[in-house]
Parts: C-alpha cells; sequence; structure tokens
C-alpha cells in the first residue's frame, strides 16, 4: 500500500462484545485519508480552504475479516486503486501484524465547492495520486 498509519483501540471505540464498533473502522479510514493527503503534500485544508475543491463519498464497500479488540494496535493501509476523471477510489487494508483484519474502498467525486458539481481532478492532485496508484 502506499500509505500506512498505527492507531491503537480505546476503550470507548469498542461494543457490547469487546471488539472495534464497526463505523469507527471508517473514523479510522478517514483519519488515515487525511494523513495521506498531508503526506503526498496535498492537505484538505489546502484543498477545501484555498482551492476550494471538495471530495465527498459517493460509495463505500468494506468486509471485515478478524476482530480487533480494546487495546489493540493495528495498521490501516490506504493506496489509490481506481482513477477517473473526477472520481478517486482509496483501498484500505487493516492488518493486527501480519493478520488482515478488513478492507474496504471508499470512492469520492472532486466537486467544485462553490458550486457543489462535480469537476475534473486538477492536474496537480492528480500526478500525486497516480504516483500511489494501485489497481486491484
Amino acid at each position: 500500500m502506499a500509505y500506512k498509519s498505527t492507531w491503537k483501540v480505546s476503550f470507548g471505540e469498542v461494543d457490547y462484545a469487546g471488539i472495534l464498533y464497526y463505523p469507527n473502522f471508517f473514523d479510522y479510514f478517514q483519519r488515515t485519508e487525511e494523513a495521506f493527503m498531508e503526506y503526498i503534500g496535498m492537505p484538505y485544508p489546502y484543498l477545501i480552504g484555498e482551492l476550494k475543491i471538495g471530495f465527498p463519498i459517493v460509495h463505500v464497500e468494506a468486509d471485515f475479516k478478524n476482530p480487533v479488540r480494546y487495546g489493540d494496535v493495528f495498521d490501516v493501509n490506504i493506496a489509490v486503486i481506481k482513477l477517473g476523471n473526477s472520481s478517486v477510489t482509496f483501498g484500505f487494508r487493516v492488518f493486527k501484524g501480519q493478520q488482515l483484519c478488513g478492507t474496504a474502498s471508499i470512492t469520492h467525486v472532486t466537486i467544485d465547492m462553490k458550486q457543489f458539481k462535480p469537476v475534473a481532478i486538477p492536474a496537480q492532485l492528480r500526478a500525486l495520486f497516480e504516483r500511489h496508484f494501485q489497481p486491484t
């Protein structure tokens, strides 16, 4: 994968079964995605605030394979797995050590924040995404 973030499950993130409550995975995916965007030099505050480019989510898929429990340390790997004219799909893989715990894909559409209409991915951002493109 193109980028990896490491996280630790806190007590408030688990459900009654003692495992990471599934919506919290999406919070970790978002945090990892934001860290990735900063890593490639296009942090979201710059894109949204300065360039007025947004990335609403239009599609999500996820599979959960092995539990992540309170206190566990796990990695979220992210890569660009699909790149369209105005859309980008990020692939996520969750590992606890060598054990695969889950996978997800999240598709965003690039929009002009003023008109809230799709626009082509800016050339500079497309070039950065292409460097981290790993189709599935």
